[in-house]
């Protein structure tokens, strides 16, 4: 066989064989009709700043951080990019007197400290000086929260009168599973056992005459 033949020989083969290995390629590229699985490699756990980021994102209100839990219901947030600290008292729930208030401030502690929130509500304040707003957290109302666990009861004053029947029907569920304090004080006056299914009037009326006992724990 001459050198010519046998270098076109050669060509012939390298051709065959480079067209072979684009056929496999092709065959099992990802997607292609029965191309093997591809192995996925372990998913990197989410960045937890990435995650509050994203805190009520859907919703209306301003995000901030909470400093500092006074008690059960009162908090010191800090406002967005490095701003003022400014204690909020959050609206729909009223926290427990002697009786239960440690345990329900701990609650709150848990719940909320150092977490991203949002504030639902516009700037009055109350004769504390503290910014009245519905708080927050993780697209759910920490007033509900609060009620289920049984560390507060329905506060309707100031409070959108749309957010307070899940209020009431979360302490509805504590009262009858004898949660917090509808357990641990049972025959004390502070808790207000005033049914979700009693008016807003009624309430509104129970509110006003116990808002005295709206004392804030903490210090300034």
């Amino acid at each position: 066989m001459s050198r010519v033949a046998l270098a076109r020989l050669l060509l012939g083969v390298a051709v065959a064989v480079c067209a072979a290995a684009a056929v496999v390629t092709l065959a099992t590229a990802p997607g292609s009709p029965g191309a093997a699985p591809v192995a996925a490699g372990p998913v990197p756990p989410a960045d937890p700043a990435a995650a509050l980021a994203g805190v009520g994102a859907a919703t209306d209100g301003e995000r901030v951080v909470v400093e500092r839990v006074v008690d059960a219901v009162t908090v010191d947030v800090r406002l967005p990019d490095g701003g003022a600290v400014v204690r909020v008292r959050a609206l729909g729930v009223q926290p427990p007197g002697t009786c239960y208030g440690a345990q329900a401030t701990a609650f709150a502690s848990r719940v909320l400290d150092r977490r991203a929130v949002r504030l639902v509500g516009g700037p009055a304040t109350d004769r504390f000086d503290r910014r009245l707003a519905t708080v927050t957290l993780d697209g759910g109302d920490y007033a509900v929260l609060a009620a289920e666990a049984g560390i507060a009861r329905a506060y309707p004053a100031g409070a959108d009168p749309a957010a307070m029947p899940p209020v009431r029907a979360a302490q509805d569920r504590a009262r009858l599973a004898e949660r917090g304090v509808w357990g641990a004080c049972r025959g004390a006056a502070t808790p207000d056992t005033t049914s979700s299914t009693t008016s807003d009037t009624t309430s509104d009326t129970t509110s006003e005459a116990t808002a005295d006992a709206d004392t804030p724990s903490g210090g300034s």
